[in-house]
């Protein structure tokens, strides 16, 4: 434990504090590459809706996503960044049902149907939720990154491809 988490938060004394350094404006990202990974712990915050506009017809409309924590599992990549842990938060556009289950059917869910595979959680004979995810693993990601079309300094990294460890 380093000191400051011994000492109690003085807000007047932060408010005169200075720094001496310039401060980072972008998160490292993590770099891409095959990594295992384990599913970290999260609960029903991590359901959100975000609201989109179509381009074409500039209606705006919600959708429902998922944002899954994943916990790299590599130590070289701990020290390379700086960090005790080294995560990647995945976002999982969801189709729902009108009654706002799940939609199971064809071409509906499929990455999260994936994940699922490769934790031998898509099984038609065991009803499934998606708490059950919570803390899943060890499993095998691919980390692609992309550049924003409209800002080149501004990066994404997404997950891939899923795969199960033999």
């Amino acid at each position: 434990m380093s000191m400051a988490e011994h000492l109690p938060f003085d807000a007047d004394a932060f408010m005169n504090q200075t720094v001496d350094e310039p401060m980072a404006t972008q998160l490292q990202t993590v770099p891409d590459g095959e990594y295992t990974a384990m599913i970290g712990d999260f609960d029903s915050t991590a359901f959100k809706s975000v609201t989109v506009t179509n381009k074409t017809s500039g209606l705006s409309q919600d959708r429902p996503v998922l944002e899954i924590p994943f916990i790299i599992q590599d130590d070289a990549l701990k020290v390379k960044l700086g960090r005790e842990q080294v995560t990647h938060r995945e976002t999982f556009w969801l189709d729902l049902n009108a009654d706002g289950r799940l939609d199971t059917g064809a071409d509906k869910n499929v990455r999260l149907g994936q994940l699922r595979n490769v934790l031998n959680q898509n099984s038609a004979s065991a009803p499934w939720a998606p708490s059950m995810l919570r803390n899943m693993g060890p499993i095998r990601i691919k980390i692609v990154s992309t550049t924003d079309k409209r800002d080149p300094d501004r990066k994404f990294t997404n997950i891939t491809r899923y795969a199960k460890i033999t």
